[in-house]
């Protein structure tokens, strides 16, 4: 009966006869891309990769977090790094290219895997909107009081902002009160609340 010991994973893939360098470069390719298919089916099972990391490292490494920005030194530009830096190194091996210009082309390609990594994350988390509308953004917006607006005091209005109707505070510019339905036109804020003047 063949257990898991009795298998040889460099043998199953061509590397039983691997020896230094040949040996370092199918190791690290083997180490990414085996942390890299790890990370990827359970990032399919549903984020379970993010929690389980976090409890490893006792950090969060969430890769596409609000808060992270470029960071070429994440789980993944690692697992990145491995993977291509000993792909390449086998590659330029296999064509003769000697150690040196293996070594070269490995952690060029594993610098460059891995600062792509970062920047193909960083600009997914500029696709992310926060959902959140400046209040800047209504003025000269014109909507309709939702609820009256008494003289002197504060009631609501709705207007367009961020691509949709928003309802705000707001105080008649001229002090006077305004009636429910009435058209108005943002003109100013002051401290999150609209100024608005009849339309």
């Amino acid at each position: 009966m063949v257990s898991l010991s009795d298998i040889d994973l460099f043998s199953l893939l061509g590397f039983g006869e691997a020896a230094g360098m040949e040996l370092l470069f199918a190791g690290s390719a083997l180490i990414g891309g085996i942390l890299f298919l790890l990370w990827f089916a359970l990032m399919m099972i549903g984020g379970v990769a993010a929690d389980i990391f976090d409890g490893i490292f006792d950090t969060n490494i969430e890769a596409l977090g609000a808060d992270a920005s470029f960071k070429a030194l994440t789980f993944q530009g690692i697992m990145a790094f491995l993977m291509f830096f000993g792909l390449a190194g086998l590659y330029t091996l296999k064509a003769d290219g000697g150690d040196s210009l293996a070594i070269i082309a490995g952690g060029a390609a594993g610098f460059a895997s891995m600062y792509g990594t970062g920047k193909l994350f960083q600009f997914f988390i500029g696709l992310q909107a926060s959902g959140t509308v400046e209040i800047s953004e209504s003025i000269g917006s014109r909507g309709s009081v939702y609820l009256r607006i008494p003289e002197g005091g504060v009631g609501q209005v709705q207007v367009k902002a961020g691509g949709g109707l928003r309802t705000f505070s707001a105080k008649a510019e001229d002090g006077q009160g305004i009636a429910t339905g009435d058209f108005v036109e943002v003109v100013d804020t002051i401290s999150g609340t609209l100024i608005v003047k009849r339309v």
